[in-house]
């Protein structure tokens, strides 16, 4: 089963964790965008199978605060709102391997409760489907006030393996049940801010990160759950979309936690994520079983208004 994964090449995993700070390097524009990167271009498309990405050009729409809500009872001031959608092309050793995109959903509801859903997907493209075909789905709801998950569903897809997972959540009792298709495991505890490992993406984007160091985070996938940790390595310049950018370098650890891309035993993932309000995901880079995989952020649109100065651990 692990092999199984891990021939995927790492489509599933997508940072369970992510830190960010304020300020690009060069400074933002009037809307928060930074100023190296070209402005969106209509029709715009990818190769979707290019055999190498060469210089994509990344697409930014201006954010649009009319355009965005928020679950009833959310905080008012967060970097993300209903209907940011960020796209990303997938290589692996410099090959086009894949697209994965994050939506945040706009139904705002839970169990019919105000809640966050934020769904990922994720599929190789028409030539890797021949080598190993890859569609995953995952599904997660957070409450409207964004202090833990409340709901997790994951549908893989990746050649020969499938699986339907669902995690629920109990927080009267403080325990997470995780479901496949065949049974039930036996019920796992939570910290009383867990997260799963979608959620937790947009959980630490709220996070003020402003200097080299750890931060610690609760994140479960329903078999275990764990303080899992993010170094924080400084900033770096790095080349997106024929640009060269300012953005924080860091690595999460999650000693073993399933996430949204799955890596190799003991391979180190590297992120980097824009200094901007928004603390945007750019780039993540990690070993698999043969060679080395990347997703690069290539479009970014319905994004909430660079506001910096509000984070989660100022309005709780």
């Amino acid at each position: 089963m692990r092999n199984a994964r891990d021939r995927s090449l790492g489509l599933l995993w997508i940072t369970t964790l992510l830190v960010a700070g304020p300020a690009w390097a060069s400074g933002p524009r009037g809307d928060g965008l930074p100023a190296e990167l070209p402005p969106s271009v209509a029709g715009q498309r990818l190769p979707g199978d290019a055999p190498r990405l060469g210089a994509l050009r990344l697409e930014w729409e201006a954010a649009d605060a009319a355009r965005g809500k928020s679950p009833k009872g959310a905080p008012r001031c967060l970097p993300f709102q209903e209907g940011e959608r960020l796209e990303y092309v997938l290589e692996w050793m410099g090959i086009d391997v894949g697209r994965a995109t994050f939506l945040v959903a706009a139904d705002g509801s839970f169990a019919g409760k105000p809640a966050w859903h934020f769904q990922m997907r994720a599929q190789t493209t028409s030539w890797a489907d021949r080598i190993y075909r890859v569609r995953d789905k995952m599904d997660a709801w957070a409450d409207a006030k964004m202090r833990r998950a409340v709901g997790h569903e994951k549908i893989a897809r990746e050649g020969s393996y499938h699986r339907d997972i669902k995690l629920d959540l109990d927080w009267k009792r403080r325990r997470v049940v995780y479901h496949n298709q065949w049974k039930a495991f036996p019920a796992k505890p939570l910290f009383s801010d867990t997260w799963d490992p979608l959620g937790l993406l947009y959980a630490f984007r709220m996070h003020t990160i402003a200097a080299k160091g750890v931060r610690k985070m609760s994140v479960t996938d329903g078999l275990k759950t764990i303080r899992a940790e993010v170094k924080v390595h400084g900033v770096e310049t790095i080349e997106i979309g024929g640009k060269k950018v300012s953005a924080w370098h860091v690595e999460p650890e999650m000693k073993d936690v399933g996430g949204v891309f799955e890596r190799s035993p003991g391979a180190r993932m590297h992120v980097w994520v824009s200094r901007d309000g928004r603390h945007l995901p750019l780039r993540l880079q990690s070993k698999v079983i043969v060679g080395s995989f990347t997703a690069t952020l290539v479009k970014a649109t319905g994004l909430a208004p660079d506001r910096p100065g509000c984070r989660l651990d100022e309005v709780r």
